[in-house]
């Protein structure tokens, strides 16, 4: 299994390059941390990346999601009080030049 790793690939939590790549489901839905009633209310954002990694160290799974569609719905949606610093930028008041690198 070690042969299988994925090259290029290192852990984001502990750095290792014991990653190998997977899925996490047909239905993977990712749910921005809000509070109760927004949350009942608040839609999710489906990931669109058919291919999920997993370091075979510390347990780390992680996958992509379409930012636009993450924006739109933090916007639609807001988040939990604690991010005020998220919102200034999902809502366009902290953007840098490169939107890649905010939130």
């Amino acid at each position: 299994m070690m042969d299988k790793t994925v090259r290029g690939m290192y852990c984001l939590r502990c750095g290792s390059k014991q990653v190998v790549r997977g899925s996490i489901g047909e239905s993977a839905r990712f749910y921005p941390l809000r509070g109760f009633l927004k949350a009942m209310l608040a839609k999710p954002v489906f990931i669109n990346n058919e291919h999920s990694h997993a370091c075979l160290d510390c347990g780390l799974i992680w996958n992509e999601l379409d930012t636009a569609s993450l924006r739109k719905n933090i916007r639609s949606f807001g988040l939990s009080p604690h991010s005020t610093g998220v919102m200034r930028v999902v809502q366009g008041d902290g953007l840098s030049e490169n939107p890649k690198n905010d939130i």
